[in-house]
């Protein structure tokens, strides 16, 4: 029943917030149906970075903000000549309603805080909470240092970067969930480190991560995997503070388990993960594909993913959608998570769902629509799933399920 309140409340907000859209469309023009070119859009002017330092992070004005993999701190404050600091948070509530799972809560809360030193140093931290407020575990303990101009050396603990979706952060992804295919192979935020660099249009990661996946402090045990991840991106234009809207880049990622069946960070001890794909955006359209493999020597599964967002309003309502196919050779190879996942599962997997259905091929495509609100920190969203699954038990059953999600967000 909980679920209602929240449905009726985004069926309130849509009238009066309709009003406002109607103004906004009558004051646009032809030309500015591009988002990029919006400097609202960056997290602060390139002035204001200069002289008062009110952000975390200099937004790189080559690189869209829409494809960002975190949102800016809201609340920094300086403390001393040198140093930055910024309370962090995220809290996410969800409702649930399908054939396979029902229910409504606390999907994701988490507290933190962002510091940045005068000489490059940054640390980050961020406990995740039960829905009572409960410690849960950390997500993020992480230290990293500027290497020169452009690489940079983290260390700690921290959800390895791999896929397109799992390397987002849960703030600014596009969706409540992640696709069942990402969810099953998205290694458990654990100790490593890793080093990274960028140059002109080129950006590459390696490191190392832990095979142990404790709440708090996972151990060094084992010989943990290797992580290898090069991208290019192609930004026509990016003039100073306006980028122009034809922007593409394209990912490889790699994962390579040293530890095998034995390793507690991924999931059904694959020795070899890929994921390669690209992201699109032209004026109001964005796309992003991506190619997803994983071989054990008990399980071998693979995919293809497909999503796409359109801005209705600029910056403020965007319809999404979503379509993945996943097949395995192996029976039970392919899992399929309904409902809604625990607020601690980050520290583990994202896969902490309260059902689970295993078959051998998946197909689903989801729809919805998000209201963004205060540059992307309070979102709004509804949609509707449906997944098909064939192979399913020893009988080989075939089945197809709806479900639909409401959630709201809010990040500072």
């Amino acid at each position: 029943m909980k679920r209602y309140p929240i449905i009726f409340s985004l069926v309130l907000v849509m009238p009066g917030f309709g009003n406002k859209a109607l103004e906004l469309l009558e004051q646009e023009s032809d030309s500015a149906q591009n988002v990029f070119e919006q400097a609202a859009r960056l997290p602060a002017s390139r002035k204001a970075l200069e002289d008062k330092k009110e952000v975390l992070e200099e937004p790189n004005i080559k690189f869209p903000t829409r494809w960002r993999n975190e949102l800016i701190p809201k609340f920094p404050f300086e403390v001393g000549a040198r140093t930055t600091v910024a309370p962090r948070g995220f809290f996410e509530y969800q409702a649930y309603d399908g054939s396979e799972a029902r229910g409504a809560k606390l999907s994701r809360a988490r507290l933190g805080v962002a510091v940045q030193t005068y000489y490059g140093i940054e640390f980050l931290a961020d406990a995740l909470l039960s829905s009572s407020g409960k410690y849960e575990g950390w997500e993020t303990l992480r230290a990293s240092i500027a290497l020169g101009d452009q690489m940079r050396l983290s260390a700690g603990k921290f959800p390895p970067p791999f896929s397109t979706e799992y390397s987002r952060d849960p703030a600014v992804r596009w969706f409540p969930t992640l696709s069942p295919l990402a969810a099953q192979f998205a290694p458990a935020s654990s100790l490593g480190a890793m080093i990274e660099g960028r140059q002109e249009s080129l950006d590459w990661k390696l490191g190392w991560f832990g095979r142990d996946s404790d709440r708090s402090m996972p151990s060094l045990e084992g010989d943990g995997y290797i992580l290898a991840s090069v991208a290019t991106a192609k930004n026509r234009g990016g003039v100073e503070g306006a980028p122009e809207a034809s922007y593409q880049r394209w990912h490889l990622d790699y994962i390579y388990n040293r530890d095998g069946s034995d390793s507690e960070s991924i999931a059904q001890g694959y020795r070899h993960l890929l994921s390669a794909g690209t992201e699109y955006s032209s004026g109001r359209f964005d796309f992003y594909t991506e190619f997803l493999a994983a071989r054990g020597s008990a399980n071998t599964a693979f995919g293809v993913t497909a999503a796409a967002r359109y801005w209705l309003l600029q910056d403020a309502v965007s319809f999404v959608s979503r379509y993945q196919y996943g097949w395995s050779r192996d029976p039970g190879g392919i899992s399929s998570y309904w409902g809604i996942p625990d607020t601690g599962s980050d520290a583990l997997f994202p896969t902490n769902f309260p059902a689970t259905t295993l078959a051998s091929q998946l197909s689903s495509i989801y729809g919805g629509l998000n209201i963004h609100f205060d540059d992307d920190n309070f979102i709004i969203g509804t949609g509707v799933e449906y997944r098909s699954l064939s192979g399913v038990g020893e009988d080989d059953d075939s089945f197809g399920s709806w479900g639909w999600n409401t959630f709201a967000r809010y990040a500072f």
